[in-house]
């Protein structure tokens, strides 16, 4: 079944689910706003961009069709019993290309990082995609339809019940996001708030934000659910089924709150669907079971704490002295450097650090440095 929205756009409500990393507004975070209503008013931005404009009818038929074959590439992999996450690490470039042209940026197969489309600028800040901002995002989203469904209540109006089911389907993309390991822990905020450059921060986020979906989390929630966590590229593997069983639970609760609400008219939830949000069971310094967390915020002492051994993911000691360049030089030395990585250190002001450092190993990227130079 399609909603409908107010452009002509017609989607399903997975489909409004999956498009949540295309159509926030650039600079202008959710979770960021100073204010209820400033989030509110960014919210209904983001979802506007492509829910009541015309001018997105095209791109974004053209994001969800990449979508579809992504999809339709990783369940044939599963079926020949190849793993989605080493299916994930062969396509992912490509998809980063393709959804970069498609959001206005380069399309060229050699030079299309070039030009950062909005997809890109968007990763570079994805911050209402980790951890309580990630609920903000969510939550914001979601009494927002609510009240929207209540109005439709009192309107009788069908069409406006679509319109609340579209934003609270926006609205979850960031809380299918929280679900994900590598969401969970990650200090997101505090990296790039706390280094410097700051652009370092955002590169090392993802160094901590892979290991921990790929390792995973175990995690709790409020009503005494536990179970383990992974994310991302790992979604689809076996281990992660009941992470998915769980995921799938609230995003329906999510749902039914809407109907609930055109149902009575009465926009107030009547539970707290936060009770179903998984927690790491294991944070900042604690715990002995899962990896240690590469970096945490220590509250109390106001630090960005890093883990003193950066190579093993189970060492138990953290350390406030350290530099942000030399430990992305140890992961890199470790783990590699990701091409967006190289491309953004490139498009940067220490395009020629990292070219000397050898942060930039791709030879397209390092010949871009050397004639800008």
């Amino acid at each position: 079944m399609s909603l409908h929205l107010p452009d002509g756009l017609e989607l399903t409500y997975g489909e409004m689910v999956s498009i949540g990393d295309f159509y926030e507004i650039v600079g202008k975070p959710i979770s960021k706003g100073n204010s209820e209503s400033e989030r509110q008013t960014r919210f209904m931005a983001s979802f506007n961009s492509f829910a009541a404009n015309v001018n997105a009818l095209k791109e974004a038929k053209q994001i969800l069709e990449v979508i579809h074959k992504e999809k339709e590439t990783i369940d044939e992999a599963i079926k020949k019993g190849e793993k989605p996450e080493d299916v994930y690490e062969k396509i992912s470039p490509d998809l980063d290309r393709q959804f970069n042209c498609i959001t206005g940026g380069g399309c060229s197969s050699s030079s299309w990082w070039l030009h950062p489309g909005r997809y890109l600028s968007l990763a570079n800040e994805d911050y209402d995609h980790f951890g309580d901002n990630a609920w903000t995002s969510y939550k914001t989203g979601h009494e927002l339809a609510m009240r929207v469904a209540a109005e439709a209540h009192a309107s009788a109006d069908l069409k406006k019940l679509e319109i609340a089911y579209s934003m609270n389907a926006f609205a979850c993309h960031f809380l299918s996001d929280r679900f994900a390991a590598g969401h969970i822990r990650t200090p997101r905020t505090e990296l790039p708030d706390h280094t410097t450059p700051n652009l370092t921060g955002n590169l090392l986020s993802e160094y901590m934000h892979n290991e921990e979906n790929a390792y995973g989390l175990h995690v709790h929630n409020q009503r005494g659910d536990h179970w383990s966590a992974y994310g991302d590229r790992y979604f689809y593997n076996a281990k992660n089924a009941t992470h998915i069983t769980i995921l799938t639970e609230m995003m329906q609760a999510s749902a039914n709150q809407i109907f609930n609400a055109y149902q009575t008219g009465n926009a107030q939830a009547t539970s707290d669907l936060y009770e179903i949000l998984p927690q790491a069971d294991e944070v900042n310094n604690s715990g002995n079971v899962d990896v240690a967390p590469l970096f945490y915020w220590d509250s109390a002492k106001k630090k960005l704490m890093r883990r003193s051994n950066t190579s093993n993911p189970y060492d138990r000691h953290w350390t406030d002295n350290w530099w942000a360049w030399s430990t992305l030089l140890e992961l890199k030395r470790q783990h590699g450097i990701a091409f967006n990585a190289q491309a953004s250190l490139a498009q940067s002001s220490e395009s020629e650090r990292a070219l000397q450092d050898g942060l930039i190993t791709d030879p397209t990227i390092a010949d871009y440095v050397r004639n800008k130079a």
